[in-house]
């Protein structure tokens, strides 16, 4: 029950051509019990990264008062100054639109221990929330068959932004 998740594919944009596959983004169905226990855990393991000061510190995405907009804004601010003291300025840029689907559990869980001091109790907990995790795909009136999720954090879910983070 906590470990089960429907996916359900939505287009990204209204008017995408409906054929494309790549036109849509999968949403994740979880039970309400699992996003409540998750709700307690994510907003401990938050307080615990920004009392320890663990944030990184130009994140933006999936923190309260921060966007894509604050990060763009810094970028931009970077630039300009750079430009204007006379440097020279190089943009590289990273598509990381399935990120969440390339999540390797076993990174991630030393990442957590050696970066984030998360251990003990709290990283078997969240070991165990990744492992044995299945999903179901559901469009229209068609259902696929149960599949093991070996990689990535699962979308929809409360804890997903911030273990990605």
């Amino acid at each position: 029950m906590f470990k089960a998740a429907y996916i359900t594919p939505l287009l990204k944009k209204p008017g995408l051509d409906v054929d494309v596959v790549e036109n849509y983004r999968p949403v994740s169905n979880l039970s309400s019990l699992s996003k409540l226990l998750e709700r307690t855990v994510c907003n401990q393991m938050e307080s615990h990264l920004v009392d320890a000061g663990l944030f990184p510190r130009h994140q933006s995405a999936y923190r309260k008062g921060h966007s894509t907009e604050t990060a763009l804004v810094k970028v931009c601010a970077d630039l300009i100054q750079q430009m204007d003291s006379g440097h020279h300025v190089l943009l590289a840029l990273l598509d990381l639109s399935a990120a969440f689907d390339t999540v390797d559990h076993g990174i991630l869980t030393e990442r957590l221990s050696r970066s984030f001091v998360i251990c003990d109790g709290i990283l078997d907990w969240l070991c165990d929330y990744l492992a044995g995790r299945r999903f179901t795909v559901r469009f229209g009136c068609t259902e696929s068959s149960p599949r093991d999720m070996q990689y990535g954090v699962p979308q929809g879910s409360v804890r997903g932004p911030l273990l990605f983070v």
